[in-house]
């Protein structure tokens, strides 16, 4: 089925958002298997901001139409939530819709969603047979630009505490532009590490990186081009009182090491250590409200704390307004979390939602107060919401591939008709949150967020 494509341009709420779904590189197909294609353009008419990486003519030249009305198009592929007045009636939309868990924040959406009798295909929930997400490239990319965001953040706090470090000469994410720059600042970085060492009045500097998914390992990627030697738990008091200034040292912990059983669940204990580490992360999974966090025996050790794991309310705090507060009276080693995963209040309890144009707080244990900047009494925190369109061309690159593969079934399926009868892959299928402004079977439960 011949359709007509549109592919849309990121809002102006979204700071620094410049990526997109579909490059030109892969839109040239759309126009190959007979679609027409439509593009807004990168500039905003309004503001005259570029709110796409990749300008206008790259598209023309493989045969789109630079158009800002999309109401011809049937299929329109967006990345991030759209706001409610740019909805057209009875379309396709393909994003980052932010709502199959009922969120607070993109409930309005969602009633929009049904009211336009919108069609949704959310790219996160695009899986396989085994429930395994498809669609994953910028969860990478949130690693890398997480990672080089944290040491810009530790060099630029030292800096202002009179401490000269190797860290200094990072720039943010945004500002190299391509993940290439950023790589070669870490090399530079690694080659003043092994020549001129780390700051004697701090500790060895130690890195504890909490988490294995796709986000810890882009983190892990980036640092990996620096000097390091892997530490364990074990190790952390002599590495903190001996450790060498010539390198770095991690710490990387997941979840058996993460969280403990609580004290009312001991007697659980000799059943649990009997377990698998398949097993054990089952009965996590399954019994949440035995375990509590383990970081308050690790976080006086290590200057930098990354968290790259996700969190829901049903499940523990990695780190406590408490705990850090009990830490710090004692211990003030800890310069910088890097909260990857970014959910305000959430596995870092005093963690908030920043931007790219103010990407870091302090935060002060003993008054529980936040301050935005680098100054400040405490310890501080980056937590940019939307770290991968730092790299906004390379992130770009790797969604587009990741997505080409189910391309054309998504842009030649007969929305016309029923679900049953538009001819999509199963893994598309899935993704459908609503058919024609009616929640699918599997997505019903978020009518309860929205009112009968």
């Amino acid at each position: 089925m011949n359709n007509i494509i549109g592919i849309l341009r990121e809002g102006l709420s979204k700071k620094g958002e410049k990526r997109v779904a579909i490059t030109a590189e892969n839109a040239k197909h759309i126009l190959g298997w007979g679609h027409k294609l439509i593009v807004q353009s990168a500039i905003n008419p309004k503001t005259g901001e570029i709110k796409r990486i990749f300008p206008d003519i790259t598209y023309k030249r493989v045969g789109a139409i630079i158009d800002e009305d999309l109401s011809s198009a049937n299929v329109i592929f967006g990345l991030k939530e759209i706001h409610i007045s740019r909805i057209l009636p009875n379309k396709v939309y393909l994003l980052f819709s932010h709502t199959h868990k009922g969120q607070l924040k993109n409930r309005n959406l969602l009633r929009a969603f049904v009211e336009n009798y919108s069609t949704v295909i959310d790219y996160e929930l695009i899986r396989n047979d085994e429930n395994n997400r498809l669609i994953t490239a910028f969860t990478y990319n949130a690693g890398y630009a997480g990672m080089v965001d944290t040491l810009w953040t530790l060099g630029k706090r030292l800096k202002i505490k009179g401490i000269h470090n190797p860290f200094e000469s990072l720039r943010q994410s945004i500002e190299e532009e391509h993940l290439y720059k950023a790589r070669e600042k870490f090399l530079h970085v690694a080659n003043k590490i092994e020549s001129k060492g780390t700051p004697y009045k701090l500790p060895p500097i130690i890195v504890c990186f909490l988490g294995k998914g796709k986000t810890a390992k882009g983190a892990l990627e980036m640092f990996n081009m620096l000097p390091y030697e892997s530490i364990s738990i074990e190790q952390l008091k002599e590495v903190y009182e001996n450790g060498s200034r010539k390198k770095l040292y991690v710490l990387h912990i997941q979840r058996d090491k993460i969280y403990r059983l609580k004290e009312k669940s001991l007697h659980l204990r000799g059943k649990y250590n009997l377990l698998s580490d398949r097993e054990k992360r089952n009965f996590y999974n399954d019994n949440p409200q035995h375990f509590e966090s383990n970081l308050e025996y690790i976080l006086p050790y290590i200057t930098v704390l990354m968290s790259c794991i996700i969190w829901s309310q049903e499940y523990p705090r990695t780190v406590t307004k408490e705990m850090m507060k009990n830490v710090y009276k004692k211990n003030k080693t800890l310069q910088v979390i890097g909260d990857i995963t970014c959910d305000p209040n959430g596995s870092i309890e005093f963690s908030k939602e920043t931007w790219i144009d103010n990407p870091v707080y302090i935060y002060n244990p003993n008054t529980g107060k936040i301050k935005d900047g680098f100054e400040g009494e405490g310890v501080a925190v980056m937590a940019v919401t939307n770290l991968p369109c730092e790299f906004s061309a390379d992130a770009s690159e790797q969604f587009s591939d990741d997505l080409f593969p189910f391309l054309k079934n998504i842009v030649s399926a007969n929305y016309s008709h029923s679900l049953d009868r538009s001819k999509l892959s199963p893994e598309i299928r899935r993704a459908v949150i609503m058919w024609k402004g009616e929640f699918t079977e599997e997505y019903k439960y978020l009518q309860k967020f929205i009112g009968e």
